[in-house]
């Protein structure tokens, strides 16, 4: 009933705490001291004697030990002292954590070997220790065990310093904080410099289209309506709808009857999304645009193309309808000498 207690309650607090502290492959090197006090009816005293520990960490939070110890015992009825020795096997847990301070649950079998008893048996641990640095920590067990041999229940405590060391060969923290996984680029982001450049350029464009626009004041107003026509996209897209593609073929006489025309497209995004992902996205869009301009045979050095990404909201958000008309492609033109002509129907 005692090992079946132990292994229940050792298995309900293993299951039930996060796994946060040593990393997989950690290992623990350690020595004690101990303290020994044996079962009266063997009939010896308490013993003082040392021990090494090895362990490794199979899942965060939870390791698997090693120990071998040995003490030299007296006995009653002036009987001469012996010696004895332990090994031991067990699982160890650390189900909560203080700060510093780890609490420590373990269970196991041991090997228990003096001239006169050797015994096999189980045993529980309850313990503690405290991080001194961040590979050192101190380390005190309360053990008590139970021989196969007689039903023997022997007490030990022990008390020692314990080093940690990483599976890639560097120490590591006795608790150690998960690292944050890296920020993912996302793949349509510009660099700064990038930004700017098409930043300064869409600005000067539009200098430039108030300037002509004070200069042609006898352009054809059906001409430069059908040139500024603006097309619309769909959310996080640059394909062109049904839609887009009529406006577009509607700009094709323009270009055709004014040869000296050149045009600037400038594309551009609603609000949600980084900087640079809508300026990439906004340039991707004025891409689409002149792409089917120069399929209808529009010579390519005719068109500019431009990002603002989500610069010159057309309809301040957040929401469906204000990201749906700054989902946009404008046309703005650059030259048109001396004024634009309306095509020949």
């Amino acid at each position: 009933m005692l090992a079946r207690a132990i292994a229940v309650g050792f298995a309900v607090l293993v299951g039930a705490v996060p796994a946060t502290a040593q990393q997989r492959g950690t290992m623990e090197f350690g020595a004690f001291g101990a303290r020994n006090a044996f079962d009266d009816s063997l009939g010896m005293n308490s013993s003082w004697g040392a021990g090494v520990r090895i362990g490794v960490f199979v899942v965060p939070r939870l390791s698997v030990e090693f120990e071998g110890g040995a003490s030299r015992a007296g006995r009653t009825l002036g009987r001469p002292d012996v010696n004895v020795g332990l090994l031991t096997a067990r699982l160890t847990a650390v189900p909560l954590q203080f700060g510093r301070v780890s609490v420590l649950l373990g269970v196991g079998v041991d090997h228990t070997d003096t001239h006169f008893l050797e015994s096999y048996g189980i045993h529980g641990l309850l313990g503690a220790k405290f991080a001194l640095s961040d590979a050192v920590a101190l380390r005190i067990d309360g053990i008590v065990s139970r021989l196969a041999n007689g039903g023997y229940t022997n007490r030990a405590l022990h008390a020692g310093l314990s080093v940690y060391r990483s599976p890639r060969g560097r120490t590591d923290t006795v608790t150690r904080m998960e690292t944050a996984a890296p920020l993912a680029q996302r793949p349509d982001s510009v660099s700064a410099s990038e930004t700017g450049r098409l930043r300064a350029a869409a600005a000067n464009y539009q200098a430039l289209r108030d300037s002509l626009a004070r200069r042609v004041p006898a352009s054809s107003a059906a001409a430069l309506a059908t040139m500024q026509q603006i097309i619309y996209f769909k959310h996080d897209r640059s394909d062109l709808s049904d839609s887009a593609r009529a406006l577009l073929s509607d700009k094709v006489p323009v270009f055709r009857a004014n040869p000296a025309m050149r045009i600037v497209i400038v594309g551009f995004a609603s609000q949600p999304g980084t900087t640079g992902y809508n300026l990439a996205l906004g340039l991707r869009r004025a891409e689409a645009a002149k792409t089917y301009l120069v399929s209808q045979g529009i010579d390519p050095v005719r068109i500019e193309i431009a990002t603002r990404g989500e610069g010159e909201l057309v309809v301040e958000g957040p929401g469906e309808a204000a990201d749906a008309a700054n989902r946009r492609g404008e046309f703005r033109l650059l030259i048109a000498d001396p004024y634009l002509v309306a095509p020949n129907r």
